[in-house]
């Protein structure tokens, strides 16, 4: 968990509460204490090994991974389309035995469009810019995207994720918690981005939050 130049590095306190962090800098670790600690670290949370070395048992974990990759790519629309064009949408058909794979052209500020293309495992989209048009005009359904964007001026490389899995930490099950420790966001639960939750669940953490600590 990083940040301010500095990495968080595990929990301060015991079982039966947390009082604070432990923060490398410079090679140098030092402790800051706090009344409240919140793990907002996202994906990448280190929260249950740092529980199990205060001594706190596993937490129970479920995932759902079907492999979905994502590629990205920002363009400027033609001419004719750069103002009032419609949303482009290409579903899989689930009809089909094989790997699903979609694509997807936003209109956006500006006279530009974002286009998503994805696969799931065995029909991800390739990271290379050479091959994001061939894929969407090839590999969809359909190949209107694809051909929309062979009229179109690309803006951007291709920002390519595998980072989909499907992840929930149910930290609200196991037999004991420590008080003054709280963990938000995808650092609990972890969804395809696909979905758009991840903020809107943060946000509500972050709420909640807010009203337990302002009760009386």
């Amino acid at each position: 968990v990083r940040g301010w130049g500095g990495e968080v590095s595990g929990l301060v306190g015991d079982a039966g509460a947390v009082t604070g962090v432990r923060v490398r800098e410079g090679g140098a670790e030092r402790v800051i204490e706090a009344g409240l600690v919140g793990d907002a670290s996202g994906g990448g949370s280190r929260a249950a090994g740092w529980l199990a070395e205060l001594g706190l048992p596993a937490r129970e974990r479920r995932e759902g991974d079907s492999g979905l990759a994502y590629a990205s790519r920002l363009y400027l629309a033609p001419g004719p389309a750069r103002s009032g064009y419609p949303i482009v949408n290409v579903q899989p058909d689930p009809r089909d035995a094989g790997p699903g794979r979609a694509g997807f052209l936003l209109p956006i500020e500006d006279g530009r469009w974002i286009v998503t293309l994805n696969g799931t495992r065995g029909g991800e989209p390739s990271p290379h810019n050479d091959d994001f048009v061939r894929f969407a005009r090839e590999e969809l359904r359909h190949p209107v995207i694809g051909q929309l964007l062979e009229q179109a001026e690309p803006l951007s490389d291709v920002a390519y994720t595998r980072s989909t899995v499907n992840r929930r930490h149910f930290y609200e099950r196991m037999a004991a918690w420590p008080d003054n420790f709280v963990v938000l966001g995808d650092a609990l639960a972890a969804y395809n981005p696909l979905y758009g939750h991840g903020l809107a669940v943060a946000a509500q953490s972050a709420a909640f939050r807010r009203g337990v600590v302002r009760r009386p």
